[in-house]
């Protein structure tokens, strides 16, 4: 993670990935890092002074995020991921529902990769045993026991082994429960990588501070 000091150009090239020198300047710039520099060649220096956006840098340099992905929407995210346990385990239907209605349009897909960082980074455990139950149906989801999970799913076999086809035994589930029954497994927070997740929301809540002071 990107500190304010001294760095040599060898440590700057590991964290963002190209030699040149006017390429490394050009990318802390756009990425809003106030800097000095002084040296020539291998020997260069960066004097880090000012970094306006702390979560940008965490998610480029620790979390390999493309520069040109919506940081705001990924900060976000990831702000109510682990502030909210609840956000967390719902399903990414569910979680699509509450950032729109937060203003921050993301799709399910979207919501797919910005999860499948944290997991590749070992930051949270996916293919948990754990599970939540729902019923969806297009933008609706309604969250439910096991056992009614279980039930609707018995329903559906029952038709499907009296004949019906299976849209119109998915149609009757539909009618019966309010929509598909579906489950999705919790995540767990990997202890190991708590220093580095309460890192990362120290950056967020650094960069959401400086937006409001703006």
């Amino acid at each position: 993670m990107l500190e304010l000091k001294r760095y040599p150009k060898g440590e700057m090239v590991a964290m963002f990935g190209t030699r040149n020198t006017e390429g490394l300047k050009r990318k802390l710039r756009g990425y809003g890092v106030d800097f000095e520099t002084s040296g020539w060649g291998d020997n260069l220096t960066f004097e880090i002074k000012e970094i306006k956006d702390p979560f940008k840098i965490f998610a480029i340099t620790e979390l390999g995020c493309d520069g040109n992905i919506a940081f705001e929407k990924l900060r976000s995210f990831y702000w109510y991921y682990f502030n909210d346990e609840t956000f967390m385990a719902m399903p990414d239907e569910v979680k699509e529902v509450l950032m729109k209605k937060e203003h921050k349009t993301i799709t399910r897909q979207t919501i797919a990769s910005y999860t499948q960082k944290l997991v590749a980074h070992n930051m949270i455990e996916k293919n948990t045993r754990n599970y939540i139950y729902y019923f969806a149906y297009k933008d609706t989801q309604e969250i439910t026991t096991r056992e009614r999970y279980l039930e609707a799913w018995h329903d559906y076999w029952d038709d499907i082994s009296n004949g019906y086809c299976s849209f119109d035994a998915i149609r009757h589930m539909r009618a019966n429960y309010g929509g598909v029954a579906r489950k999705q497994s919790i995540p767990e927070v990997n202890g190991i990588y708590n220093g580095k997740i309460e890192q990362m929301l120290s950056c967020i809540q650094k960069s959401i501070e400086n937006e409001m002071e703006g």
